[in-house]
């Protein structure tokens, strides 16, 4: 009887209880919101990169056309 009792014993010192499980879930529900306000973040950064690198390459090519229809003109 005695051993069977050392062994639940041993078993009950790992089983999660319902409370351990409460805590984890809230704990992993903030690390989610975290991480989607993260992606969002990387998200809108990426975003505006985006627009800046367009935005650069059609001032680019409007100078160059510019340039192309200048040189076009005055030879």
């Amino acid at each position: 009887m005695q051993s069977r009792v050392t062994k639940l014993e041993a078993i009950m010192a790992t089983v999660v209880t319902r409370e351990d499980l409460a805590r984890l879930e809230v704990k992993l529900h903030r690390e989610i919101s975290a991480i989607q306000r993260d992606i969002t973040h990387i998200h809108q950064a990426v975003s505006v990169q985006t627009w800046k690198i367009l935005l650069a390459l059609i001032g680019a090519s409007t100078a160059l056309v510019g340039v192309t229809y200048c040189l076009v003109q005055n030879n």
